[in-house]
């Protein structure tokens, strides 16, 4: 977390010692508010999500609703 703090600072920022651009314990809430994921940003942990097709078609048959299948190839970050 600290080298992404780092790598938003304007060049020579932390050099100089800029109190406003330097992580410190006065700061630090402010720094966590800025890096912290939103509620926004992390409503996809809200879906219900399924682990196995079985689970989802016994549950959408029960909702009678459609299923998302969502199929990928390759690592889920995209490292591949």
């Amino acid at each position: 977390m600290l080298a992404l703090v780092l790598l938003l600072l304007p060049p020579g920022a932390a050099a100089q010692g800029d109190p406003a651009h330097t992580l410190q314990r006065s700061n630090l809430t402010a720094w966590r508010g800025h890096l912290a994921p939103s509620e926004e940003e992390t409503r996809w942990r809200t879906i219900p999500w399924r682990a196995t097709t079985g689970e989802g078609l016994r549950d959408s048959a029960r909702a009678e609703k459609p299923m998302l299948l969502w199929l990928m190839n390759g690592h889920p970050l995209g490292c591949t």
